[in-house]
């Protein structure tokens, strides 16, 4: 992998019209912030760009319902989500909004650059309009039977049963979401975007990126050789980026929320004294982190606009897309009560602990997880409890009644020296699958050195032995593999990471990937505060969630 000197990493943005779930966390946002923090360990110049997605017609019916404006609907979410990721230790550079002036701007600009060059018509459509509410239906308003696959209760935008996008007209047995009634058909004029000619490019491009998934590709690549279609990308409403020189008329929601990644970029970089252009124009590498639900937006409709617009735009390097998160074997759903918010789950847990459990059951592709409560209590405790936070808080116990001290690293003998060589092979074989982006596997290797380092302190067995300069290299080894272990884990469990940190007496300026193996802390230095890092999940509260889940 050749990486150029910038690194600009995206996340989907989450939609501002309910609260999060463990769901959300499993394909998108979690992912990009492992692999933003690696990237900065290494020293790079790596920035994690994404915002709430604040516009459409869900925004509006939810806070119809909720008696409120669009505007005040989608503050109150902004904010949420913001402090939740925050717990979650998420590293974003900028967490921004697609109803900020940046967005608008660039939005109307990338309307007029693309109707400049030939690449938007308008025309006249046949179009929901609820006579009972007395307006036009756009999108979420609108719900029926899937014409590809016959799914019940699909919104007339997109399917989320195949992942196809719906036009105007398709979907079957339409009927108003807010009234019931069935939606009669009038002619209205629309903005739509020249998809269909844009197909060879997409082709070609699709093809000639060796980055992308192949199984998304091939996916992909399908759609492109059946044709694809024009895309309506206006919408007969209020709330949304207006179209220039339209009353009334905004545009649809998908064509303003990618643009999203380069406002807020743009934002960011005003503060920061930077230039975006550097990272979405200039030698950058691109990952657009997503879930499968929205691989046909980010491999068709994002890199089309980006050609379209002819302004220098790179289109995206990578796209690591994964399947969804399913729940004790069932999809997520918050009006079948089968839901576990992120606020609830961090009411319970600390946010590592699903750092760690999302991450080790979640690979680079796009099979859907499963979450279920008696696995995440067996990860936590065998994996958590008994591998890695055993190997660390034994260690540190044991240097605190030798003296508190690291000690040095005296003649060691051919296993001490056996043992910081496998340090430096896992830190080899972690950045091998970072820079993959093979989490999973990533993680995985570093949980395998702290299974070695126990197996290595369980055989020396330093509380037995007599010698001190042989306890002394046991623990002075030991030192070194909590401290590795420590910089390995923290693009996965920041939180962890810096505790081991504090233990050790080390500042967080320490936190390199360059100094994994290397002698931090220093022999002479002395651990403070001492305290176990994890706690065992007890079998009666995950009794009781699994309880209050069946209840709902």
């Amino acid at each position: 992998m050749i990486l150029l000197p910038k690194i600009l990493i995206t996340a989907a943005l989450p939609y501002a019209n309910g609260p999060l779930h463990l769901g959300h966390i499993r394909s998108t946002y979690l992912p990009a912030d492992v692999f933003a923090r690696y990237q900065r360990l290494r020293g790079r110049d790596a920035i994690y760009i994404c915002a709430t997605d604040e516009h459409g017609t869900p925004i509006v019916a939810a806070a119809e319902k909720a008696k409120t404006t669009p505007q005040e609907f989608v503050d109150a979410y902004h904010a949420k989500d913001e402090k939740e990721f925050r717990q979650l230790g998420f590293s974003f550079d900028i967490f921004h909004r697609t109803s900020s002036a940046e967005n608008r701007a660039l939005a109307q600009r990338f309307f007029t650059r693309l109707k400049e060059n030939g690449h938007i018509y308008e025309k006249e459509v046949e179009y929901a309009y609820c006579e009972n509410c007395k307006r036009f239906l756009p999108d979420r308003f609108v719900v029926g039977t899937c014409p590809h696959c016959a799914a019940q209760g699909i919104y007339s935008d997109y399917c989320e049963n195949c992942g196809r996008a719906l036009h105007g007209g398709e979907l079957k047995e339409p009927r108003c979401i807010t009234c019931g009634s069935k939606p009669v058909s009038r002619r209205t004029r629309h903005y739509f975007l020249k998809l269909s000619s844009f197909s060879e490019k997409l082709g070609t491009w699709l093809k000639s990126n060796r980055n992308l998934q192949p199984e998304v590709v091939n996916y992909v690549y399908n759609w492109v050789k059946g044709g694809l279609i024009d895309w309506d990308i206006s919408r007969d409403m209020g709330w949304g980026v207006p179209i220039p020189g339209e009353k009334e008329k905004v545009l649809y929601v998908w064509f303003d929320a990618p643009i999203g990644y380069v406002s807020s970029t743009q934002a960011w970089a005003e503060k920061s004294g930077k230039k975006w252009e550097d990272y979405w124009k200039g030698d950058s590498t691109i990952y657009h982190f997503i879930g499968k639900d929205i691989i046909y937006h980010h491999y068709l409709f994002w890199p089309a606009m980006l050609m379209g617009s002819d302004d220098g735009f790179r289109l995206p390097d990578y796209i690591p897309t994964r399947g969804y998160l399913n729940l004790e074997g069932r999809k997520f759903s918050k009006s079948k009560n089968w839901f576990v918010s992120l606020e609830d789950f961090l009411r319970e847990f600390p946010a590592d602990y699903l750092r760690y459990y999302e991450t080790v059951i979640t690979g680079y592709d796009l099979q859907d997880a499963d979450f279920a409560w008696k696995d995440f209590q067996q990860r936590i405790n065998n994996e958590l409890v008994a591998n890695l936070g055993n190997f660390i808080h034994r260690t540190l116990v044991l240097i605190t009644k030798n003296g508190g001290k690291i000690p040095e690293l005296k003649g060691p003998d051919e296993r001490d020296s056996g043992m910081l060589d496998a340090i430096a092979k896992a830190k080899e074989d972690v950045a091998e699958r970072l820079e993959r982006v093979e989490l999973r596997d990533a993680l995985e290797r570093v949980m395998a050195l702290s299974a070695e380092l126990n197996k290595y302190l369980s055989d020396k067995e330093p509380w037995k032995e007599k010698d001190a300069a042989k306890v002394g290299n046991c623990l002075h080894v030991c030192s070194r593999g909590v401290a590795a272990l420590a910089i390995l884990l923290e693009p996965f469990l920041p939180f962890t990471s810096r505790r081991i940190f504090e233990m050790l007496g080390l500042d967080a300026s320490l936190l390199k990937w360059e100094n994994i193996g290397t002698e931090i802390p220093k022999p002479g230095a002395a651990v403070v505060d001492v305290k176990p890092l994890y706690a065992k999940v007890p079998d009666e509260k995950i009794e009781e969630l699994e309880a209050a889940l069946r209840k709902g």
